[in-house]
Parts: C-alpha cells; structure tokens; sequence
C-alpha cells in the first residue's frame, strides 16, 4: 500500500532539501515536519520509532527464526539489553539456545487416492508440520481432528483408532452458518481447539501414519481458498502431513464412491461425537524430506533485586519473531512477500527495551535497604510457530518457577486506537484485577479486562505453570494482522508510549510489592 504525500507536504519536503543544499542551519518547522512532530512529543516517541522502524525493516527478513535477519534481531536486542545496564540472564551469555526441530524442505511430493493421481502444489501440498515417508494405507475419516472442544465436543469416539492408517480431516474448527467459528471469542477468528499442534498430535496418538488436512468448504478465511507453500509450517509430527485444496477433496470423495459430499462431511464434523469412519478406499503417499536441525534463541537481560526480595522474579516479555517471507501463518496466503511484523510484534519488542532502560535507572534510584525482586526482560523467539520459545524457558528457567512472582507479556502494542487496551489475564488470581485497576485508571488509556484469556501467545506459557500471567495488546484488531501490510509507518508511536508508561508502573508495582499473587495451574 503506497501513500501518497500532499502537493504542499512534498513541496515542503523539497523546499527543507533545497534549504540544506544551499544554506546549512536550522530548518523551520513546516520545513522539516516529521522531525517537528517527534521533537514535540518527545524522546520516548523518537526512540520507539528508532526501534520499530529498525525492527521491521526489510533488511531482517520478516525474523524468522534460523534466518540471518532474526540474527541481526537478536544482535539488535542484546546491544539494547546490554546498555541498559542489564546482567547476562543465562550464565555469562543473554542467549538461550533451543533446538526448534528440523527445517523442513520438500524434495518431492506424490499424492494419489482410489488411483486418482492429484497434482502437486495445486491439489496439495506436502507441509513441514510433519516429516517425509512413503506409505499406502486406508484413508480415514476423522473430522476435525480435535480431541476436546466446548460442551463434549470430539471428534473422536472412545477407544477410536487409526492405527496403520491415513487420517483425512478438516483445517479449522466446526463453524456456523456464516463460515465462522462456533467457538472463537473477541476478535480472534478461530480458539485455540484449532491450533494444528494439537490436532496433529492428538491423530499421531491414535496411531496415523499420515494426515491429510482439508481446507473445509464454506470456512470465512482466506486461507481455506489457497494451500501454503510446500514444507511450510514448523515441525510439530513426524508422519507425513499434507494440506489438500477443498476442490481437490470433492474430488476424492467421488473417487472413493462416498455417499457423502464434502459439506456434509463438514456438518457432520461440525456436530462433533460421530467418530472415525472408513472410506473403503486407499491413498498412496511419497514424500520427500531434506530435514535439518533448527536453532532458535531467547534473548535476555537482568535486574538482579534487592534484600529480602531479591531471590524472587518478575518476568517482562514479549516475542521476538515473526512470519519471514510467509512460509506460514500468512492470513492472506502471501508466500515469499515479506511480512515485517512491526506491530506483531517490533512494537512489543521496543517496548522491553525502553523499559528495561527506565527500570534500571528506578531501581538505581531506590532508598537504600529497600526491597526489590529481580526482573528478566526477555524476547522469546518462536512464538508464531507454536509458542516455543516460552515453552522453552518455563522448562528451563533461570530461577525455579515457584519464584517467578509474575508476568507481563507483550504482543501488538503499536495499533492502540481510540486510547484503547486490552489486558488479558487479570481474573486469572484473586485480587489482581482490582489491582491492575488501581494502575490503570491513572493512565490515559481505557483498559478492558475480559474474563476469558483467550487470546494465545506466550503469557500462556508461565500461567499453565501456576505463575500469575499477563498481556498487554491493542484492544481491536487491525485487517494488517499477519499480513505483509502489517508495516512500521502504521504504528500509534504515541499510544504505544502512553501503553509503555502504564505497565512500567505496573512492573515496578510488581517489583516492589511484599505480597504477590497466587494463581492455579491450568494445564
């Protein structure tokens, strides 16, 4: 999308150039507009702009993790960490390796079902959410792949099997009559039930040898009307998983001979409990995989704490990778576009850094003998292909989870409209809603806290361990979400700051509170 500036805009521009080019001094303000406006609202605006405009330059390649853009990312955040005075969070390094399975590249791909040979990369494609292999095997039906959704919901009925077979099932999740889902709250368009991660896993269980997903006829998302590029997707199984068009589909159903349509096959899916069924029919499977081992890095700096407190953690995050070029995740389908991600997530990344620098000039300034828990603000790397690098670390933390007071995670700070924020989380430990709403009627902003947390990203990780947890997002939803338009000129530079100064009250509230609060694990 291209902006156009007005006549009497680019005239200045120009007029601020010639200035330059002809006497050299200070420009006046309609002469060097840009400059103005940042000079006026002050240096927290400038320097969140610096960030992001860094962060989502195309230079970095849309960050995705094993790329040398994400390396330069990562070189960005530990220069940002180091200067603030920040100590190494992992030993003598601020990296946290991890290993983030195999980057999968597809040497071939067949496909045929009841003898009917399918094209590749038009009817199909062979993902990278699963590894390669070559089988001939009946084909299965088994819904929606999900093992339990709202109200009883299943796709699977007890002590169903698919043992030696190929399972056929549905992207997505059951969906009304509009082509939405039955499930989803808010602004997200799918729950979390349609996470292929667990779909994927809950059918290798029961004993698949490969999966078929199929775009669902009448789904309201764009990317139920294209397939992914071949081997796109992280590594999740290690049987063959292969996305098949909804054309495609039809096609297979009247090959096997079912007496079903694909529609009907998604309403039945969509009602849920009906279990597996057999098509009476094979599918022969070829897929060729070159796999090699992916390493990916958490990026982290910490304030070590004063006195009785000290022992205890508080956690700043916020992920650090993107979609790259569109390998996966694209709500538009746009393979091989760059995606820059500025406000998913450039926003949230700038804002750990201009934190981490103003905590650590607060805790500078504490009276002497005061009380302070330690704070690690830290990137997790990715979070786009299945929250893995907060995974990582509750699994490998720097202090054992029991001393992890609290969280605070950021993802898509940079869009706030209307003075609007969303924090997710707050109902989930007695007390701390009415807490954070001490905090949060002192600011400009209008915070909503829903009850539900359902929006998915790495507080879920600290949370599900018991650690009271966190987020801090935009309150409505751009169309630019996971699209290569998701671009850093669109940013609220200012809303962000005014978001930045809210939750570094909040941290330092955090930090320097004797009580903390106490919350179940959920799983």
């Amino acid at each position: 999308m291209k902006t156009l500036l007005p006549s009497f805009a680019l005239a200045s521009l120009l007029t601020a150039a010639s200035g330059l080019a002809q006497a050299p001094g200070e420009l006046l303000p309609d002469q060097a507009p840009i400059s103005t406006l940042l000079q006026q609202y002050g240096d927290e605006v400038r320097v969140f702009d610096e960030h992001v405009v860094f962060l989502a330059n195309p230079f970095l390649q849309g960050r995705l993790p094993g790329t040398p853009g994400m390396a330069v990312a990562e070189d960005y955040i530990e220069h940002h960490l180091r200067e603030a005075g920040l100590e190494p969070a992992f030993g003598n390094s601020y990296r946290q390796p991890f290993g983030l399975g195999d980057s999968r590249e597809v040497l071939h791909q067949r496909l045929s079902v009841a003898g009917v040979q399918l094209a590749p990369d038009v009817d199909f494609v062979v993902t990278g959410f699963g590894g390669g292999g070559k089988l001939d095997a009946p084909l299965t039906f088994a819904g929606y792949g999900i093992t339990a959704g709202p109200e009883g919901y299943s796709s699977f009925a007890e002590g169903d099997s698919l043992k030696g077979r190929i399972a056929f099932a549905f992207r997505f999740e059951p969906i009304d009559a509009e082509g939405k889902s039955r499930w989803a709250e808010g602004r997200q368009p799918w729950s979390a039930a349609a996470r292929n991660r667990s779909k994927f896993q809950a059918l290798q269980e029961r004993g698949a040898e490969a999966i078929i997903l199929v775009n669902p006829p009448g789904a309201a998302d764009p990317r139920a009307h294209r397939l992914m590029e071949a081997g796109g997707g992280g590594g999740v199984v290690d049987i063959p998983v292969i996305l098949m068009s909804t054309d495609a589909a039809q096609r297979v159903l009247q090959a096997v001979g079912s007496d079903h349509s694909l529609t009907e096959l998604r309403q039945r899916a969509d009602q849920g409990s009906g279990g597996l069924f057999d098509f009476g029919a094979t599918a022969q499977v070829d897929a060729g995989m070159k796999e090699e081992k992916l390493i990916a890095h958490n990026v982290g700096g910490l304030l070590p704490g004063r006195g009785a407190l000290a022992g205890e953690l508080v956690v700043l995050g916020a992920h650090i990778d993107h979609l790259g070029l569109g390998k996966f995740g694209s709500r538009v389908g746009a393979r091989g576009i760059l995606h820059p991600g500025a406000d998913d997530n450039a926003s949230g990344t700038a804002a750990i850094l201009m934190m981490a620098k103003a905590l650590v000039a607060d805790y500078a300034a504490l009276p002497a003998g005061a009380d302070a828990r330690s704070i690690l603000f830290i990137g997790f790397s990715a979070e786009e292909s299945g929250l893995n690098g907060s995974r990582h670390y509750v699994q490998n933390p720097i202090r054992p989870l029991a001393d992890h007071a609290f969280m605070i995670n950021f993802d898509m700070i940079g869009r706030v409209n209307n003075h609007q924020l969303q924090i997710q989380g707050a109902h989930n430990a007695k007390g701390m809603a009415d807490w954070l709403k001490e905090y949060c009627d002192k600011s400009s902003l209008e915070v909503r806290m829903p009850k539900n947390m359902n929006l998915g990203s790495d507080h879920l990780m600290f949370n599900s361990r018991g650690v009271p947890a966190i987020m801090g997002i935009i309150d409505a939803f751009h169309g630019d979400y996971h699209t290569p338009e998701d671009q850093s000129w669109k940013l609220n530079r200012v809303g962000a700051v005014e978001v930045i100064h809210l939750f570094t009250e909040i941290l330092k509230g955090a930090a320097l509170s004797k009580d903390r609060f106490h919350t179940n694990p959920s799983g």
